[in-house]
């Protein structure tokens, strides 16, 4: 009887750069990427489950600095509505990109659970955001748009059509996009 040999190993491991060229290390990657990413989309989901959609909900009040804001049907221009915490991690990332955004967009934002209205402005002051707040400190605000996970971020089209909804880390160059869609 014949037994078969393993065939031998090679005597050190490969290179990074014999790596590199491997078709066969490029499909792992891929691989590893794509059930990442499904994963992550899969989070994603899950976080937005209660985020409302259709018609935009009345928004308005009395912000932290004592102006008016109102999100109504009859705006012009695409709004963006961000829901976040002075309390949270994630919203510290998102934040000064909801701030870039605020300089050529309409933002009005909502601090869920952050404090007085005192301590908000205190937070907006030592980040150096200027975007406009609502204080949410009862929760009432963001229980009626569904905002369960934060940051929370709603694109709300000309017409007061909850167009695009986002919870968690999101980018500059994503927001600016879905802004820039709504238009049509």
């Amino acid at each position: 009887m014949t037994s078969a040999k393993p065939s031998p190993k090679p005597a050190h491991p490969l290179s990074w750069r014999q790596k590199l060229r491997s078709p066969r290390f490029w499909l792992k990657q891929l691989r590893d990427l794509s059930i990442m990413a499904l994963v992550l989309y899969g989070i994603s989901l899950y976080l937005q489950r209660d985020m409302i959609t259709g018609q935009a909900p009345v928004l308005g009040g009395i912000a932290i600095d004592g102006s008016q804001l109102t999100l109504n049907a009859a705006q012009t221009e695409p709004t963006l509505v961000y829901f976040w915490g002075t309390w949270c991690p994630v919203c510290r990332v998102t934040s000064p990109m909801v701030e870039s955004i605020s300089q050529d967009h309409k933002v009005i934002s909502v601090a869920v659970a952050s404090g007085s209205d005192s301590e908000i402005q205190r937070y907006m002051d030592e980040h150096q955001y200027h975007f406009p707040v609502l204080n949410d400190d009862d929760g009432k605000r963001s229980t009626q748009w569904g905002a369960m996970a934060f940051p929370a971020i709603y694109i709300i089209d000309p017409q007061g059509e909850i167009r695009f909804v986002t919870s968690g880390v999101t980018s500059t160059w994503g927001m600016k996009f879905r802004l820039w869609l709504t238009q049509f």
